[in-house]
């Protein structure tokens, strides 16, 4: 009986041990979010230093912000809208000086005055939303990542261009495909992509894609690669197995 209840103590210890742990990373996150408000770059770099020491991000969160930061053409603008295709960038950003020429702005952030008014200073961003974002592909190479919220995606949808994990924001049509097999492709991670982490069911849109660019071009063994890949993805993030006809 001793043994049984020295067992249910210790998980009890063990369940309120990842509950202190998962309580304190939401805190730190809630800090990096004013930190990043505030145009307080000492702090991000306080807030993601304790995000990293308390296992914050796992190596699937990782390389998915790395192959989103690959999506980004030099000195891109990277419009994001979620915790997990924003904190794990900046964590690359801050702590590896990884694509720190990429400026990383979260859309829902720009609602905050003190917050636009820094971007505005930053990358000449007008206001809010869609149509600051328009505006801005204007000047710069703007990108909006795949997981931004969907009225953005919406409201920007005729002019937006896969890249990979993110939609290049362009008035003039891209042969984004083309450079996105011979680039991101070949380049990004592919170790993590099928561990049920939720985001990477982005991967399904540009993989999708890339297989329907391979078939076209009779590129025979790729295509296979692709479409296995697409299907092992889609399988632990429970969507569709099979590829979508890409026209």
């Amino acid at each position: 009986m001793k043994k049984i209840i020295h067992l249910l103590l210790a998980c009890c210890l063990s369940v309120a041990l990842q509950a202190q742990q998962s309580a304190s990373v939401e805190q730190v996150e809630v800090a990096l979010q004013q930190a990043c408000l505030d145009g307080n770059a000492d702090a991000i770099q306080a807030s993601v230093l304790q995000l990293a020491s308390l296992g914050a991000y796992g190596a699937d969160k990782l390389e998915y912000a790395s192959n989103l930061l690959s999506s980004i053409e030099v000195n891109g603008v990277l419009f994001t809208g979620s915790k997990g295709d924003t904190y794990p960038v900046l964590m690359l950003q801050f702590l590896k000086s990884m694509r720190t020429d990429v400026r990383v702005i979260h859309t829902e952030w720009l609602k905050n005055q003190n917050y636009l008014s820094q971007m505005q200073s930053a990358v000449g961003i007008e206001k809010e939303g869609a149509e600051g974002i328009r505006l801005l592909a204007r000047e710069k190479p703007v990108y909006v990542s795949l997981a931004a919220k969907s009225d953005v995606i919406s409201a920007l949808e005729a002019e937006l261009y896969c890249t990979g994990l993110a939609f290049k924001c362009s008035g003039s049509p891209l042969a984004n495909v083309r450079v996105m097999y011979m680039d991101w492709w070949k380049n990004c991670g592919k170790n993590h992509m099928s561990t049920g982490y939720g985001l990477n069911a982005n991967y399904l849109v540009p993989l999708a894609m890339l297989a329907s660019y391979a078939n076209s071009n009779r590129y025979t063994s790729e295509y296979k690669i692709i479409k296995q890949k697409y299907a092992k993805i889609a399988k632990s993030v429970g969507e569709k197995e099979q590829l979508p006809v890409m026209k």
